[in-house]
């Protein structure tokens, strides 16, 4: 509305930050002076100004502190659930068959939106660091088993997560079911200390 004619008493609001007000007077040239709803009178660029609702509209469109809180908060605990099913925005959450056995996929276009800055060594450590992570909540969230997809590839993946297993005492490991998950996934047992 950076264009449209502003005239003495139109109600606006600002583009630029929270509130509004009346405006006085024309100012210098494409300003105008606005006397805000607490009471200071402001010279503004009317580029930055929008003609405000009549009241009628304006309160059928407002949304107190409140319900913003709410809708906010509401977004913030599904994004968590997403994240912690493992999904992501236009992706099929995958049932869990056992809610004692945890999955973690580590093909790296599951993990990062853009893979083409990262360079090979990058790529290897940001998905062992994820894999890593992912074992420790198994562990602490008393997980029978961990599902590592690592895929088939060069085999490199699928050496250094089992070369790291070797450091974690009270698992086990071994190739995953070659019906459910091919050659490409490594299943490791975590026994439970007492």
């Amino acid at each position: 509305m950076s264009g449209a004619k502003l005239h003495v008493g139109d109600r606006v609001s600002f583009l630029d930050e929270v509130g509004g007000g009346v405006v006085l007077r024309n100012g210098r040239l494409g300003h105008v002076w606005v006397r805000t709803t607490d009471g200071f009178e402001l010279e503004r660029p009317i580029r930055g100004l929008v003609r405000a609702l009549d009241q009628d509209r304006q309160a059928n469109m407002r949304v107190s502190d409140h319900q913003a809180g709410m809708i906010a908060a509401n977004d913030v605990m599904e994004e968590r659930k997403r994240k912690q099913n493992g999904v992501r925005p236009g992706k099929t959450p995958k049932k869990p068959e056992d809610s004692g056995v945890a999955e973690v996929d580590l093909h790296l276009h599951e993990l990062v939106e853009d893979e083409s800055h990262l360079s090979p060594e990058e790529r290897l450590s940001y998905q062992l660091a994820y894999f890593e992570r992912a074992l420790e909540a198994a562990i602490r969230d008393g997980k029978r088993k961990l599902i590592v997809i690592h895929g088939v590839g060069e085999g490199v993946l699928r050496e250094e997560v089992r070369r790291t297993l070797q450091y974690y005492q009270g698992v086990q490991f071994h190739d995953a079911d070659m019906r459910r998950y091919g050659a490409g996934a490594t299943e490791v047992l975590i026994h439970r200390h007492r």
